[in-house]
């Protein structure tokens, strides 16, 4: 079964090509900055991470992912000196499968190089912003441990007709479950996915038992039933739990925890479950006095209870780049609706800077998909003219790894094309 293993205490901080070094725990910024009137070029560098894993005998032989929630902003990955990788978006995940380089039962050094500067040719970057934008190993990281046969991803939304306002309806419950490869290859290997409310797990169903067949990685399967809608009201949630077998014994796990709500905009408005509901909604950046980008799992469920129940707004945009799960599950949990953008301001780049905004708008549509508060992806840079190619590719790539949603975009000029 998986086990997750954090990494948030005693890294080796310092500017890079340095001897500068300090001991650090995750969140963490690259620079405090005074509450007000500072020069944004304090935060903006090249820095060095390092930091020691002990990587247990037992783990040999297994799927060992190393997982950065968020690095600010674009990111080179070592391991014992050999190269893992590099990220070039400072809002999205990342990670690598580093069980065949680990030295087990040994001390192993994990090397980060974090590049802050503004300057980079990554989204948002290119020309000027008008937020801060910080640096840092600002989320947590990871290790996830689990055998090689197991579950590598899971998607799962609904679709339903409604004839008008409803609390409950007949959905299909759609479920996209990725195996790793050695799953797919072995012999008498199945999915078992369960599902029961969040608040009566007693009420457990079973959703399908399918086999794992002719080395496919990816199954896409349909269940009909009458479920309880999530609602800004009544933010109604259910936990799924989808099984790895391989003969009878279970190699995997994972638990997705998601609500059914048919949220679509009209010529007259915005319907959530067949109800017409006006939007007052406001922007939140993730930034912080002091430590810019970087706070804990508390704050960013804070953020979300102020806004819901303090100001009284039923949505938020998350201005302008995927932010914490943390916030959105917070979201999610108790009925705020969200609107998501892929990173960026104003400016569109060049051919590559257009790749990694294509990327940028996979990863966020991938990592976030399962929040049921997400009722709108954001696939146009914010305030950006208009560029058809461009905004025809980052719509295709919405709409293909999430057609349960629709796609939008922010303007400032009039007569814009309208691909969104």
């Amino acid at each position: 079964m998986a086990e997750r293993v954090y990494l948030n205490e005693a890294w080796s901080f310092g500017p890079k090509d340095t001897n500068e070094r300090e001991t650090v725990r995750l969140p963490h910024t690259v620079k405090e900055t005074p509450f007000h009137y500072f020069d944004e070029h304090i935060y903006q560098g090249v820095w060095s991470y390092t930091k020691k894993i002990d990587a247990k005998k037992e783990w040999k032989g297994k799927s060992v992912l190393l997982t950065f929630e968020g690095s600010g902003h674009d990111t080179e990955v070592s391991l014992n000196g050999e190269s893992l990788g590099a990220h070039h978006c400072g809002y999205t995940a990342f990670s690598f499968d580093i069980g065949e380089k680990l030295d087990y039962g040994k001390e192993n050094t994990l090397e980060v190089t974090v590049d802050s500067r503004e300057s980079l040719n990554t989204p948002p970057f290119g020309f000027v912003i008008d937020y801060m934008t910080y640096g840092g190993l600002y989320r947590e990281v990871y290790l996830d441990i689990s055998e090689k046969e197991h579950l590598s991803d899971v998607f799962v939304y609904s679709e339903m007709q409604l004839s008008g306002p409803a609390k409950e309806a007949d959905a299909t419950i759609i479920s996209e479950v990725k195996v790793s490869k050695e799953a797919s290859e072995a012999e008498n290997a199945k999915i078992v996915c369960k599902m029961s409310p969040i608040k009566a797990p007693e009420k457990e169903v079973l959703l399908f038992d399918i086999p794992v067949t002719d080395e496919k990685e990816t199954y896409h399967t349909e269940a009909e039933l009458m479920v309880k809608l999530w609602d800004i009201m009544a933010p109604r949630r259910y936990v799924l739990t989808y099984e790895l077998y391989v003969g009878s014994e279970k190699k995997d796990e994972k638990k997705i925890t998601t609500g059914f709500r048919k949220a679509e905009f009209t010529n007259d408005g915005f319907y959530l479950n067949g109800r017409r509901v006006k939007i007052r909604g406001l922007n939140r950046h993730q930034s912080y006095p002091y430590v810019g980008y970087a706070m804990p799992e508390s704050m960013q469920r804070l953020d979300a209870d102020i806004l819901k129940n303090e100001l009284g707004v039923n949505a938020a945009r998350t201005s302008h780049y995927p932010q914490s799960h943390y916030f959105i599950d917070e979201c999610d949990k108790i009925g705020l609706m969200v609107f998501t953008e892929m990173p960026g301001w104003q400016h569109i780049g060049d051919a590559a800077w257009k790749d990694q905004a294509v990327q940028n708008t996979a990863d966020m549509i991938r990592q976030y998909r399962n929040h049921p508060s997400i009722i709108l992806w954001g696939v146009r840079i914010n305030e950006s003219p208009d560029d058809d190619a461009f905004y025809k590719r980052t719509n295709e790539m919405a709409h293909a790894l999430d057609p349960s949603r629709p796609t939008g975009g922010v303007r400032n000029i009039k007569k814009s094309h309208l691909y969104e």
